[in-house]
């Protein structure tokens, strides 16, 4: 199976590394779309794929068409596109924003598919969500990591929880890191051990419980707890990833 990608980004290279990597392309399977000629190098030199600046090459030797692009830039493309070349095939979109009822007419007679996935999909341990997609799709997209379908107008809150969700958790641990640097860790023993609390929280699996747990009354891990409560932590994640998904919606 070939595939196409449009748009060679951190998200069009994550899709290729993790698609490499979980044997579902080999070298040649690959073909990469981009503008700029040092993205296309960094394409041949580190992914052995064949790139490109035009649209329709990319689009006859694919049997699957990922768009990776950001939708105002597909939108600047898509007159450029041979609709002939790409009727009856498939393209998979992983643009935010753009709903089915605006992409299709620029994209003409395709499966059309739309996903939302989060950058780890390069390590195949990512989260898609993903509208109906041909059985083709379906196992690609279940190798990149757990992969749900969901109904179409479903679509963008994937993209606010977990997509951009990858964003939050990492600006948070990095918040803790940085704390730990203000009491006097070395920045490499704050990372190493805010890493290590994440691993620990993630093993215990019930965070909740582990919270009654750790801040007992009276104790220390109260004290920041409550200071954590009072400041809305819980109000302020909720109101970030409700302002991401208004912002596509």
């Amino acid at each position: 199976m070939k595939f196409g990608i449009l748009g060679f980004g951190n998200l069009g290279q994550a899709l290729a590394t993790g698609l490499i990597l979980s044997d579902s392309a080999g070298a040649g399977d690959i073909y990469i779309c981009d503008s700029s000629p040092e993205v296309r190098l960094l394409g041949e030199n580190d992914f052995c794929s064949p790139t490109t600046d035009d649209v329709n090459v990319v689009i006859a030797n694919s049997d699957i068409l990922f768009l990776t692009v950001k939708s105002h830039v597909f939108e600047a493309l898509a007159d450029k596109i041979d609709k002939r070349k790409l009727a009856g095939k498939t393209v998979v979109s992983f643009m935010a924003g753009m709903q089915f009822e605006k992409l299709q007419p620029l994209v003409g007679d395709v499966t059309l598919v739309r996903a939302m996935p989060s950058l780890s999909i390069a390590s195949c341990e990512g989260v898609i969500g993903y509208t109906k997609a041909p059985l083709a799709v379906v196992l690609v997209l279940k190798k990149l990591g757990l992969a749900i379908e969901t109904a179409p107008e479903n679509i963008e809150r994937f993209m606010a929880f977990s997509a951009c969700g990858l964003g939050y958790v990492a600006y948070l641990i990095d918040a803790y890191t940085a704390a730990g640097e203000t009491m006097g860790f070395a920045p490499d023993v704050a990372l190493q051990i805010s890493s290590l609390l994440i691993r620990n929280a993630l093993d215990r699996g019930d965070f909740r419980k582990t919270v009654k747990a750790v801040a007992t009354p009276g104790g220390a891990t109260e004290q920041g707890i409550q200071y954590m409560d009072e400041c809305g932590v819980y109000g302020i994640v909720a109101e970030a990833i409700q302002r991401a998904y208004d912002k596509m919606a």
